[in-house]
């Protein structure tokens, strides 16, 4: 399976980012002859509920299906690639949101989706979370989107493995100052878990008031394609690139596959009972939060439960 990474930077306009992530299709299937093209998280530009945003509501969501997929829906079928549609937010029937993610085969269709079910930030009171991880079986196989935070929680991309998963692709977005971390996990993710990652992250810069204070969130790149015997590809931090990788399903028989045989299920009841921070509730609190600094961004929601990124 060959893979292209494409690791973009966000413009100003929206329409900007639409017309480069079209260009980024043409590149990556101009200068090889990829199986999947992969984008970032919020490959358009940054979410309106992000610090100081706000002028992009309407802008960087949109529904599906909608013009932007149906673009993407074109380019796939006209080039005869499968196409992981990054992230974008979704805007639902009922009003709510999704940072979703979408698989798109060498027809155009949509076979494969994944909403973020470990919402980050903002996204707890304006997306809501999914119920379920994205298992999607393609022409090379099975594959798992998992949508940024989501790759952090190590029971994700477990299951996925379990599923039959042999490469879990992670729209994504590194934050500067975790740059080191994300590779380290990213690594330590494939290898624990007997799979392939391939990771895709933006660069870019958000900056508002929350407040009386500036907050500045640096985005890295560092976009990646990891193997369980260490990382084949990576971008740098500061531009945008394409990566070009190819993989093949990792032995059943390595160490991870190894690790995996050892597993005691029987062991681990607590994950399906009460934990510790089960009772708080993190979107009521980051709405107080931001209500006391009187720089929230994030739009209430009347259920807090409906939070969702």
């Amino acid at each position: 399976m060959k893979v292209a990474v494409v690791q973009t930077r966000w413009a100003d306009d929206p329409a900007d980012g639409l017309r480069n992530a079209q260009l980024a299709v043409e590149e990556a299937t101009g200068s090889g002859d990829p199986d999947v093209i992969c984008f970032p998280e919020f490959f358009l530009g940054p979410p309106w509920y992000m610090p100081g945003q706000q002028h992009l509501k309407g802008r960087t969501d949109t529904r599906i299906p909608g013009p932007v997929v149906e673009t993407f829906q074109k380019l796939a079928q006209s080039t005869r690639t499968n196409i992981v549609l990054g992230s974008v937010v979704e805007e639902l029937d009922d009003g709510k949101y999704s940072n979703t993610s979408l698989f798109l085969d060498r027809n155009g269709s949509i076979t494969g989706r994944a909403a973020k079910a470990h919402v980050f930030g903002n996204e707890m009171v304006v997306c809501r979370p999914a119920d379920a991880l994205g298992v999607v079986e393609t022409d090379f196989g099975r594959i798992g989107l998992a949508v940024c935070s989501d790759f952090w929680v190590p029971e994700s991309i477990r299951v996925m493995a379990l599923a039959g998963v042999h490469t879990v692709f992670v729209p994504g977005g590194t934050l500067r100052q975790n740059q080191a971390l994300m590779v380290n996990a990213l690594r330590t993710t494939a290898y624990l878990n007997h799979v392939n990652v391939v990771y895709a992250s933006s660069v870019g810069l958000v900056e508002g008031m929350r407040g009386d204070r500036v907050v500045q969130i640096h985005f890295a790149g560092t976009s990646l394609v990891v193997t369980p015997e260490g990382v084949t590809a990576q971008a740098g931090s500061a531009r945008p690139q394409i990566l070009h990788a190819a993989l093949e399903p990792p032995e059943p028989h390595g160490d991870g596959g190894h690790w995996r045989s050892l597993r005691r299920p029987e062991a681990y009841t607590p994950l399906l009972g009460p934990y510790v921070g089960m009772s708080r509730d993190l979107a009521a609190e980051l709405r107080t939060s931001l209500a006391e600094s009187g720089g929230g961004t994030a739009a209430p929601t009347t259920n807090p439960q409906e939070a969702r990124a």
